[in-house]
């Protein structure tokens, strides 16, 4: 696969829809988070709101708009929240942008890498796991993405607010992997435009270790390609698990994007 600036603003500019229609879906579920996505110079300026999971752009550099009026929009937006200025950046982004933001005091917070799988290279592949779409409902994802928190904390009310909005996202295909008749691991699949996007990924504590995870990608792959889905993308920390796991299944690392935030 190729990776130049017309890929990169193609995978900058789908992650920032799939977000975006998140931070929408969470706006209405859940209209006290203050979830909101304001789009700017190709990517989306994204607060899912205070102690939630995205508040921050993504896909911003591939635009026309000069640096130094993104960077004062990232002021507005994210000062009027009462948060720190924060965005991922692509490094084939445009450089007068990453100029600007560290003149303006952005820091570097963390790496972030940015995954993809050309499915014209997809195999039918087998496995011993049991997944379908989920059609139990929230319940499931619920208990597996929250870890089976315990209710009434916060984790668990953030965890189970994102479940919630999840249900209002168009064009997002739930599964669950089961085993013996439980359904103990998760995955989603959000199609914007020829690109799927997998995550939402979890797995029970008591049933890592045992191929699930591999067995919901497999099979996103395959509903991706059948979609019209040319290409499937995935973010992951460098060198965690789900990094090894991605590259063990086909995906080629793209590029490694840094998240900065304004000190």
């Amino acid at each position: 696969m190729r990776i130049d600036i017309d890929l990169a603003r193609r995978v900058e500019h789908s992650s920032a829809t799939a977000t975006a229609r998140q931070a929408r879906a969470l706006a209405t579920s859940s209209p006290s988070s203050g979830s909101f996505a304001e789009e700017l110079d190709g990517g989306t300026l994204i607060s899912f709101g205070p102690g939630r999971y995205v508040n921050r752009a993504i896909g911003l550099g591939f635009g026309d708009n000069p640096e130094d009026l993104i960077v004062r929009a990232m002021d507005r937006f994210y000062g009027e929240r009462g948060m720190a200025p924060s965005l991922e950046l692509s490094p084939l982004a445009d450089h007068s942008l990453l100029a600007a933001l560290t003149a303006d005091g952005y820091v570097l917070e963390r790496f972030r890498n940015v995954y993809a799988h050309d499915l014209a290279t997809v195999a039918a592949q087998g496995s011993e796991h049991i997944v379908v779409p989920d059609t139990a409902g929230e319940a499931d994802r619920k208990r597996i993405l929250s870890g089976n928190a315990p209710e009434g904390t916060d984790a668990r009310r953030i965890s189970d607010e994102f479940c919630d909005a999840l249900l209002g996202v168009e064009d997002k295909h739930d599964f669950v992997a089961v085993v013996d008749a439980a359904a103990v691991a998760c995955g989603t699949l959000t199609v914007i435009g020829d690109i799927g996007w997998i995550g939402g990924a979890a797995t029970l504590a008591s049933q890592q270790g045992k191929g699930l995870q591999s067995a919901l990608v497999n099979h996103r792959l395959r509903l991706a390609r059948e979609v019209g889905c040319n290409l499937v993308a995935a973010t992951a920390l460098p060198d965690g698990q789900s990094a090894h796991n991605l590259v063990r299944l086909g995906f080629q690392l793209l590029y490694t994007q840094v998240v900065l935030t304004k000190s």
